[in-house]
Formats: structure tokens, C-alpha cells, sequence
């Protein structure tokens, strides 16, 4: 799994978390109005699910998120 930061035309930021195959699993429920916000609770929700990486839509790894 890995969880994807996109931000959507409201201009808020999103995470999504999705599964191996690239289908969406989980997304979070209000978006942030910066992306440091939103990798803050990528932080925070890892703590639970530790082995998952974060990207951005480009496909870009976010080391140490």
C-alpha cells in the first residue's frame, strides 16, 4: 500500500491510501490547506501502518514521511 498527495481544485490538499494495484483504499475525509498539513497526518496515520510510502501524483517518493 501506499498513500498518494493530491491536491484537488477547491486548492486543498488530500491524501489517499491505495492498495498494491493502485486502487484506492482509504482517503482522508478533509483536505488541508497545505501540503506540510497533509503529510503531517500521512505522519501520523503511518504510525499505525508503517510499511507504506508516500508519492505525490507524479510518482515522486516523499522520503521520511
Amino acid at each position: 500500500m501506499k498513500f498518494v498527495v493530491f491536491r484537488e481544485i477547491n486548492q486543498r490538499w488530500y491524501w489517499e491510501l491505495r492498495t498494491a494495484d493502485g486502487g484506492p483504499f482509504a482517503k482522508c475525509p478533509m483536505g488541508y490547506s497545505t501540503i506540510e498539513q497533509c503529510f503531517t497526518a500521512i505522519q501520523q496515520l503511518r504510525q499505525h501502518v508503517p510499511k507504506s510510502l508516500a508519492f505525490d501524483l507524479l510518482g515522486n517518493l516523499h522520503e521520511g514521511v
